[in-house]
């Protein structure tokens, strides 16, 4: 017997202890609802719920977007609905103005009519916004009115054929009716398609007969787009593709910007000929290169990724290192010296290639490093468009063949003078003699040009970077080439709603958003004043009645797809939200018992404690005896 330590005490205080801090937690639960009140409860728990909460959050958001996107519906179906309603009384003017039996005077009162209705369908395309967006665009878009045209491509160089196709799809780019070209682009669309894409493909293919082997026969399907990418002077064009995880890509794309080119940049002395050429010429040479070597251009599999500067100093061979003012510089210094031999401004041509990085300027000082790996590669001598290009496609091939990495290939062709990005970065912030006689020959050659490798000369420029028509002796020709439809509506641009609780492209609907006035309409000099022109006019506004009817049924089609994806926004909100309250939410019932058998086991515990304090006493009637 021992009275210095009570050890059954001190073990019925520790469950006393512990019922009461269960009784707490039950307390805790059945109070606040929640059976995961800190990470300790559940830490499992408590992060699949939290992942489930901002599911769950973004997803009632997303529902709300959804039902934003059909007042936006409705506003819009309402405005051309009042449109409709408007035509059909200019029709019920035009049938009764055809008619013999009315005089030019009655005509004119008429026709005073049908000019306030489309003043009237003007303001409404002016004036219907929601939340402040205008639901109707005009003319102004990004400083343009965007050009809409789609190109389907197929280069089959088997039977050396370049095919063209307009492409009119029902479910198309403009998401209704297909795409179809602005007004001031048709004549743009039409020569880069038919004039610029051959002509560009076939150079590419002569200058590099590496990636013209490796496509051998196939046919090679392309999209051209002509329409607003990010306003002027932004993003010129853009190539894209898509790709399985081996295999050629798909889906290859173009995309010119309209709002940086229209019709008056292919007319004779435009200042936009050079540029525009230039940018056709570097993104067929992305096209060409991510068909060719596609591993390289995606990544895909773990394949080593080409570099920035290399994919786009590449590409600027093609179109040519100076038409877009990446090496204005270096056109400046040339302009100073009288000959490639001149070598009274290599310190500025020295200062200039320290002045950027390769990696950090892609554009410029990547095309002077692809340009003199190319020249390299060919065994130096004189700089010329045909000797860097003859150099880049013996990499070009080692890539293609050989499977090589692109800087074993590089290595391997320049004589182990570049052997990594250290070391190519290396050479350009202290440039050797031999960089330096390179640059400054390479800006003297392409004094008044564009130095593209792929032209006949690196001084060659302006228009005729890519050619002025398409020759049946080439190696690409135009066979087939379809007419654009004249009097389309444009969709002038469009927003995208958010529909989902994750970055995905899925989750986005594009709502286009057309343009609405008589213009648009094809009824801007519609009139009654005499029969022939009330006939006229019953024809002009059947056309309009036409078009004001498929962009409802567009809308209305749209309305019904938003009101689907709310009813399954909401199923799923339902089911998650049910998942995340098994695991978050209190059993009340199994909580309230939890609490009675704890509430039990403390009162258990206190008596208890009460007896096991009485034990030291028979210490005292040991003593007593």
């Amino acid at each position: 017997m021992r009275i210095q330590h009570n050890i059954s005490s001190l073990n019925v205080y520790r469950n006393l202890c512990g019922n009461n801090s269960s009784i707490a937690k039950n307390l805790e639960k059945l109070s606040s609802g929640y059976k995961i009140n800190r990470a300790g409860d559940d830490a499992a728990g408590l992060a699949v719920s939290e992942k489930m909460r901002a599911q769950i959050t973004g997803l009632n958001q997303a529902v709300q977007n959804a039902d934003d996107g059909i007042s936006l519906v409705q506003t819009v179906e309402g405005a051309m609905t009042e449109v409709h309603a408007m035509l059909n009384r200019m029709m019920e003017l035009s049938v009764q103005s055809a008619s013999g039996t009315y005089s030019d005077e009655e005509r004119a009162m008429m026709d005073a009519e049908v000019q306030q209705i489309k003043t009237e369908i003007s303001r409404i395309g002016k004036t219907t916004t929601f939340n402040s967006i205008q639901l109707f665009p005009g003319e102004e878009l990004n400083g343009s009115r965007e050009g809409i045209a789609t190109y389907g491509i197929t280069l089959d160089l088997q039977n050396r054929t370049c095919e063209v196709d307009y492409i009119n799809m029902q479910n198309g780019a403009s998401g209704v009716g297909g795409s179809r070209a602005a007004s001031g682009h048709e004549a743009l669309a039409e020569k880069i398609a038919t004039e610029f894409f051959p002509n560009a493909i076939s150079q590419i293919f002569d200058a590099f007969p590496a990636l013209k082997n490796e496509v051998g026969s196939e046919k090679i399907g392309m999209e051209l787009h002509v329409r607003n990418i990010d306003g002027r002077n932004g993003m010129l064009a853009y190539a894209q593709f898509s790709f399985y995880k081996d295999g050629r890509p798909f889906g290859m794309q173009i995309r010119v910007d309209a709002a940086d080119f229209s019709d008056t940049s292919i007319e004779a002395g435009s200042p936009d000929a050079e540029k525009l050429e230039s940018t056709i010429a570097h993104e067929l040479m992305h096209s060409v290169m991510q068909y060719t070597m596609t591993d390289g251009m995606s990544g895909r599999n773990g394949a080593e990724k080409f570099p920035e500067w290399f994919k786009e100093g590449t590409a600027q061979l093609a179109g040519g290192g100076f038409p877009t003012n990446w090496n204005a510089e270096l056109e400046q210094i040339a302009s100073q010296i009288s000959s490639a031999n001149d070598t009274s401004q290599d310190a500025a041509v020295g200062n200039y290639l320290k002045k950027y990085s390769v990696a950090g300027r892609p554009y410029g000082h990547g095309y002077l490093a692809s340009a003199y790996i190319g020249y390299l590669a060919n065994g130096g001598g004189a700089v010329t468009g045909p000797g860097i290009a003859a150099g880049m496609d013996k990499i070009f091939d080692d890539i293609i063949n050989n499977k090589a990495s692109l800087y074993d290939a590089i290595s391997k062709h320049t004589g182990g003078k570049i052997n990594n990005m250290a070391e190519l970065e290396r050479l350009f912030s202290q440039p050797d003699a031999g960089l330096m006689a390179f640059t400054r020959e390479l800006a003297f050659a392409s004094k008044g040009g564009a130095g593209s490798v792929i032209t006949a000369g690196l001084n060659v420029g302006g228009n005729a970077i890519i050619g002025d028509s398409v020759k049946t002796d080439q190696a690409f020709h135009v066979v087939d080439k379809a007419i654009i439809p004249p009097g389309e509506m444009i969709s002038t641009t469009g927003i995208q709603l958010m529909v989902g609780s994750d970055s995905k492209k899925d989750n986005l609907i594009n709502v286009e958003l057309f343009e609405m006035n008589p213009d648009a309409l094809g009824i801007t000099g519609t009139n009654v004043l005499g029969q022939e022109d009330a006939r006229s006019a019953i024809q002009e506004i059947n056309d309009g009645i036409d078009k004001v009817s498929f962009l409802r049924g567009y809308y209305g089609a749209l309305q019904n797809r938003l009101e689907h994806t709310v009813s399954n926004l909401g199923n799923v909100v339902e089911n998650l939200t049910a998942s995340e309250s098994r695991i978050r939410d209190t059993d009340m019932a199994m909580a309230m018992m939890e609490y009675v058998r704890n509430q039990i086991l403390v009162q258990s515990s206190q008596a208890m404690l009460s007896q096991a304090n009485q034990q030291p006493n028979s210490v005292l009637q040991l003593l007593s005896a």
